[in-house]
């Protein structure tokens, strides 16, 4: 399965011995990753271990208690959510009129296009202003796009029209109308992968009830602002249903956007006119910001590595004159910030693992006391004039739970889901501080069981990710959790390349400074093998997507720490990332091979470049999804062909695919399941674990 091309990338000679595997479309191509995957299912089949892992992971949901998630309440209090009986596989749509009243089904995937025997999911939902309506996203197979309808909540029926060309989950979802009458959304022309024109030319569109779907009026594109190109993505919304304005977006992977607005009654015109309203050198957060009376209140990066909120006056003539609200506080950065009941609300993390509430209303801010020390905070309101705070709290032990705050006080939301795992309660979570290479202080986490002993014997997963300034906040997982039940260690380094102490912490890890992101995971991994939670014998490295460049470099790098490499959808070939239909605005964070130093560094990080001969790599469990249109199953197949040759450690190498899922993996907890039952199987057959049951 060898052909090699020979690259000049500004001198520097750079062989790729498997570029044949980047072509989908040749049927070899598609024989041998179907021959690796007979071969991984061969032998990942005979794991016993796999089995009672998936049994295990079962009981966890298999309460009398059903699962529910994305819950969405109106301004009337009406509630909308997903919720899956502990009979059913997937989430059905349900509505109460208040949150104490009855359950009420609206929709049910399964009744959804049956002609086509698909297993269709809701992957968004999001209900009109006055309640009357709730379009409803829904996908299969992780299919690039999605279809949206519009149900009649009073009648419990859908309007006749289906609208496609869209991915509301992956793009800031919609905007219903002031009056619920339609709504915005971001459309895409172009869903083939193979398509040269996938991903271009998109734009903002408006639907109004009733209308064909194909009548698109589009809102915001390309041509309203020569600053926008055919590659960005131009997305438009309405942030409360009492705003004059419109925002429209000119999104990227990365932290910081540049925006524009209009007024809303331009909807109605022949052309809407739009203005700038920032720039991207002025560093406003994302789409954290919001419309109040003639400010315009946001959070801002600008000067401030751990944010502001600050504001400026839309009306104003002249240069533009920021007021600071919020100052930048110390070891604490501002993630979010949302509007309820006209006041602002804000939260804060220090070090990507203890969030914190605030209050700023009067010219000024107050810490809200919080029901218990929480590790992650998500915030939602229906609109700026609600009376309720909807506060979401998750921890690395501490079940997800739902607060409605309201005159100072916090209420259990009856939605919450109230689970309890009793297997969970003598589990430890240690927050600790690991010195890296040069000097840095790299928080990193750690979950076990409190009757771990210090003795180098338990197997330990090593969970890191570090790229486009996400952080890895702490986060509820049975699955995960099922880990340390069966007698290992759950590791969280808050490598570089996260945004864990900030926009610097971001920067200090990637392009040229990726390299601090692997060697701040093999400073961990040696501190944890020197304190004797584990051994080279016992380490298992995993990640994903993004994530997987600083994991697959650390492997690389040190092959001789790791027992176990397990890389899931794995970007593990940047270097090559700009030859992928979708590179997006990817290049922002790698860096392009169209600049010299940043060609240079992508050489550098590229775990399939530096992979070397006649080297005693680990033990490897390498996962792709045929239908990722982010990842492309090349990238990791790549790899593998690669690995398979050079490693001489006799330890198996392993390419599992999964042809019906797509970037983020099964649309089923059945399916999530059996990945992870595998991915755990595989890597305690490796370090010679036995369960604890």
């Amino acid at each position: 399965m060898k052909v090699s091309v020979v690259d000049d990338y500004f001198g520097t000679i750079i062989k790729d011995e498997y570029r044949n595997i980047e072509n989908l479309k040749d049927s070899s191509v598609i024989n041998w990753f179907k021959a690796q995957d007979g071969y991984t299912e061969k032998y990942m089949g005979q794991l016993s271990d796999q089995k009672l892992i998936a049994s295990q992971m079962r009981l966890y949901f298999s309460n009398d208690k059903p699962a529910i998630s994305r819950v969405k309440y109106t301004n009337n209090g009406s509630v909308f959510y997903l919720k899956r009986n502990p009979e059913d596989s997937i989430q059905k749509l349900f509505y109460r009129q208040n949150v104490d009243a009855n359950d009420i089904e609206l929709l049910d995937p399964s009744n959804f296009q049956k002609d086509l025997n698909k297993e269709f999911t809701i992957n968004y939902l999001q209900p009109s202003w006055d309640s009357r309506y709730v379009l409803v996203s829904l996908s299969y197979d992780g299919i690039t796009g999605s279809s949206m309808i519009i149900i009649d909540v009073k009648n419990r029926k859908p309007l006749p029209e289906v609208i496609t060309h869209a991915e509301p989950d992956s793009y800031l979802g919609v905007s219903w109308l002031p009056d619920s009458s339609g709504f915005l959304y971001l459309y895409l022309p172009v869903l083939d992968p193979n398509d040269e024109n996938y991903m271009l030319n998109s734009s903002t569109v408006l639907h109004k009830l009733g209308d064909n779907p194909n009548k698109r009026k589009i809102i915001f594109s390309s041509s309203s602002s020569s600053q926008i190109t055919n590659e960005d993505l131009p997305i438009a919304k309405i942030l409360s249903n009492n705003d004059n304005y419109l925002i429209g977006y000119k999104a990227s992977v990365e932290n910081y956007w540049s925006a524009y607005y209009a007024n809303i009654s331009d909807l109605d015109k022949e052309r809407i006119d739009w203005k700038p309203l920032y720039s991207l050198d002025e560093k406003i957060y994302a789409d954290y910001g919001y419309f109040s009376d003639k400010e315009f209140v946001y959070v801002s990066g600008k000067d401030a590595d751990n944010r502001t909120i600050s504001s400026f006056n839309l009306k104003s003539k002249g240069p533009k004159q920021t007021n600071i609200l919020v100052h930048e506080k110390k070891d604490e950065v501002i993630t979010s910030l949302y509007v309820a009941n006209n006041n602002l609300y804000y939260t804060t993390s220090r070090f990507g693992v203890e969030a914190f509430l605030y209050e700023y209303k009067g010219n000024h801010e107050e810490k809200i006391k919080l029901p218990y020390i929480t590790g992650t905070i998500e915030l939602n309101s229906s609109s700026n004039e609600s009376e309720n705070l909807y506060v979401n709290m998750d921890g690395w032990t501490k079940d997800f739970t739902r607060f409605i705050y309201n005159n100072g006080l916090f209420n259990l939301d009856p939605l919450s889901n109230h689970q309890t795992y009793s297997k969970f309660n003598d589990f430890q979570v240690k927050e600790i501080q690991v010195e890296s290479f040069d000097g840095v202080q790299v928080p990193m986490s750690l979950i076990y069981r409190k009757d771990m002993k210090l003795d180098g014997l338990n197997p330990t997963f090593i969970y890191a990710y570090g790229a486009y300034g996400e952080s890895m906040t702490p986060f509820f997982s049975p699955i995960f959790l099922n880990w340390v039940q069966n007698g290992g260690v759950f590791v969280v380094p808050h490598i570089r390349g996260g945004g864990e102490k900030g926009d610097s912490w971001h920067e200090q890890g990637m392009k040229s400074k990726k390299s601090n992101s692997w060697k701040d995971i093999i400073s961990c991994t040696e501190y944890l093998i020197r304190n004797k939670y584990t051994s080279k014998e016992k380490t298992v490295l995993y990640s994903s997507s993004a994530g997987s460049v600083a994991t697959g470099m650390a492997m690389v790098e040190r092959p001789d720490l790791f027992k176990v490499f397990i890389a899931d959808v794995p970007m593990l070939n940047p270097l090559r990332s700009e030859e992928r239909t979708n590179n997006a605005s990817n290049y922002l964070e790698y860096g392009t091979i169209k600049d010299s130093t940043e060609c240079m560094a992508l050489i550098k990080m590229d775990p399939y470049v530096n992979l070397k001969p006649n080297v005693d790599y680990p033990a490897s469990l390498i996962i792709s999804s045929f239908n990722d249109v982010r990842i492309d199953p090349w990238i990791p197949g790549k790899f593998v062909a690669k690995l398979q040759v050079y490693s001489t450690s006799k330890a198996p190498v392993f390419l599992d695919v999964i042809y019906d899922a797509g970037h983020e993996g099964g649309d089923t907890m059945e399916e999530r399941i059996k990945e992870y039952s595998r991915i755990f199987a595989f890597a305690f057959w490796q370090t010679n674990h036995t369960l604890k049951i």
